[in-house]
């Protein structure tokens, strides 16, 4: 039987039904085959929906990107009717005002890799800031699965632009140091692993592949998924008409992202584009630290 962790969100298809998939499937100009997802939320009177997705944040999706799974386990285990809700006021403690935007976009990565890619989270980074919101170092998330009978590790990046162009400039820049440091990463799993059913037999064998200190050939397995969220406000029509636009936007973003990739001579079979347009990020981010109350400054 294929090898295979458990995805962290049990409620995939729910989520599914809000952060709705596009069925698109594009090959660059030079005949590279490459992978992407475009994603979008519900429109509604002319503007991208997010209520909904914000709902499904605060039952569950928020407190299972920072909190590690061992803890979430033991709380709730404690069949404690006010633990859901404790668990929530906890993790929305990590989230601060004058870096939601940032916030809201990893989270949105997380989402996205443990629904669509089945990747589950191996580290929680958000709970590795510091009090002031500080950045942890290196990718903006952990993530891994077996995916053919091989591990992956996937070295998230995310981006929360206004703007699709200089935000994927951005994110090339800092897949092309993550991977470079390949190695941070590693010291954090070997000290944090963590995802849903832990096993000791498959913690001791990842434990042995992902030893930083180990010369082991790690080319095929360290993978570098990016999510760029960005505004577009004149696709925002009625749906059908919607997913036209996106596409033909798509077709453009994606030569431009994978370009920036190829000039940073990271190799494009190893992401994954993640994609999602938004009406307006500062209304997405006011609603966002709205929705959950996040009152650190």
């Amino acid at each position: 039987m294929e090898k295979k962790l458990q995805s962290q969100l049990k409620n995939a298809d729910e989520i599914k039904q809000i952060l709705r998939e596009v069925e698109f499937t594009h090959t660059l100009s030079d005949g590279t085959a490459v992978n992407t997802l475009l994603v979008y939320l519900p429109i509604k009177d002319g503007k991208s929906s997010h209520d909904e997705f914000f709902d499904e944040i605060k039952k569950g999706i928020l407190t299972n990107f920072v909190l590690s799974c061992k803890e979430i386990e033991e709380k709730l285990g404690l069949k404690n009717p006010r633990s859901p809700e404790s668990l929530f006021k906890k993790s929305v403690n990590f989230l601060h005002t004058h870096t939601a935007q940032g916030d809201l976009g990893e989270l949105i990565l997380f989402t996205l890799m443990d629904v669509y890619i089945g990747a589950p989270k191996l580290i929680s980074k958000i709970s590795m800031k510091g009090a002031a919101g500080m950045s942890a170092l290196g990718a903006d998330a952990v993530h891994g699965q077996y995916i053919d009978g091989t591990f992956k590790v996937f070295l998230g990046e995310s981006k929360l632009h206004k703007k699709f162009k200089p935000a994927a400039r951005a994110a090339a820049k800092s897949m092309k140091s993550a991977q470079d440091k390949y190695k941070h990463e590693l010291n954090l799993i070997d000290s944090n692993l963590d995802f849903p059913g832990i096993t000791p037999e498959t913690k001791a064998e990842l434990m042995e592949l992902l030893d930083p200190w180990a010369d082991n050939d790690l080319s095929d397995v360290i993978h570098s998924p990016c999510f760029i969220g960005f505004t577009q406000p004149e696709i925002m029509t009625d749906e059908v008409q919607f997913i036209e636009k996106y596409k033909g936007k798509a077709t453009d973003y994606i030569e431009d992202f994978y370009l920036k990739l190829q000039k940073k001579e990271l190799s494009c079979d190893k992401t994954i584009l993640l994609m999602l347009p938004f009406t307006c990020l500062k209304q997405l981010t006011a609603e966002f630290i709205t929705y959950m109350g996040i009152a650190n400054e």
